[in-house]
């Protein structure tokens, strides 16, 4: 039986992605890769989820480009925080209502995101959501060894609610999310911010249970019933 839902935080929760990959696709133009975002999904396999770090390393090696891993990430630190000041930033359509009804229903809630925590708080504060979460449930990139997808922080996020990794419904929009998700034994739903082929077709391949492209198109009583009958 499902006790406790964690959500991942960037894109899942607050779409901030457009400022994110706006940057990504100006490094790689930089180191002369003039992809556009679908081509830029394809072939860079942290694009969507993350983290920068192991985006630029991809870019790298598929430009061979002469600007070192921390002139990419300096340079894409700058772009991102340029674009971000044209971006709401607030939860997704539909979120806030379904935290509600996950909440009368009395389950657990916890955040897993690869987010470093500084930022973390400063998007929570400004989404003025991190009044929602008891703070020893937001579990971010600081607080776990190993990155999604191992399943170190889903692991963790469940602990911290004190219910098994097999109680915990997880909500992500990358694949890499989803199967930290799945490695640690959870159940797991996509919530993608692009409605692509491309997008869907990764997260169902990554083992997303159920992919809902809008928080506004989920019966939570429905979705509930069904994980929890079929995993009796």
């Amino acid at each position: 039986m499902i006790k406790g839902v964690t959500f991942d935080l960037e894109g899942t929760i607050v779409d901030l992605e457009a400022a994110h990959h706006q940057a990504h696709l100006e490094v790689c133009k930089k180191a002369g890769l003039n992809y556009n975002l679908s081509e830029a999904i394809k072939k860079i396999p942290h694009f969507i989820g993350g983290p920068d770090e192991a985006i630029m390393q991809e870019i790298k090696s598929l430009a061979k480009t002469s600007m070192n891993h921390e002139e990419m990430l300096k340079l894409d630190k700058a772009i991102y925080e340029k674009e971000l000041k044209n971006i709401s930033i607030a939860p997704r359509t539909g979120f806030l209502k379904i935290f509600d009804e996950i909440k009368k229903i009395g389950l657990q809630t916890s955040i897993g995101s690869l987010t470093k925590e500084k930022e973390a708080i400063r998007i929570m504060e400004n989404s003025d959501i991190l009044k929602l979460f008891n703070f020893k449930n937001i579990i971010l990139k600081e607080h776990v060894a190993k990155l999604k997808p191992s399943p170190d922080v889903y692991l963790e996020t469940a602990k911290r609610m004190s219910i098994s990794a097999k109680e915990q419904l997880v909500f992500e929009d990358s694949p890499n999310g989803i199967k930290a998700a799945r490695a640690a034994g959870s159940m797991a739903i996509g919530m993608p911010i692009y409605n692509s082929e491309e997008c869907i077709s990764k997260l169902k391949d990554a083992g997303a249970y159920k992919i809902f492209k809008s928080w506004t198109e989920i019966n939570l009583k429905t979705l509930l019933e069904e994980i929890n009958s079929n995993v009796m």
